[in-house]
């Protein structure tokens, strides 16, 4: 196989898994929101906009800084 192809592969995988670790992690944390604070019920039945935004920047985060250790 050339170096080529095996970089690109490496790459691909490395891609691939942290995505998933990203994802899962995101997960986590918005099912603790959710069963702390009910978070879906703020956001859908209050309509506050402040809890969407809280959730929207804590998957923000989380994507960032992931993307910093893969990065680094």
């Amino acid at each position: 196989m050339s170096p080529e192809v095996e970089r690109f592969l490496t790459g691909l995988g490395n891609t691939l898994l942290w995505s998933v670790v990203s994802i899962l992690i995101v997960i986590a944390v918005f099912e603790l929101l959710e069963r702390k604070y009910k978070l879906m019920q703020e956001i859908f039945s209050e309509n506050s906009t402040a809890a969407a935004i809280l959730a929207g920047s804590f998957v923000l985060g989380i994507f960032y800084a992931v993307t910093q250790i893969v990065i680094h």
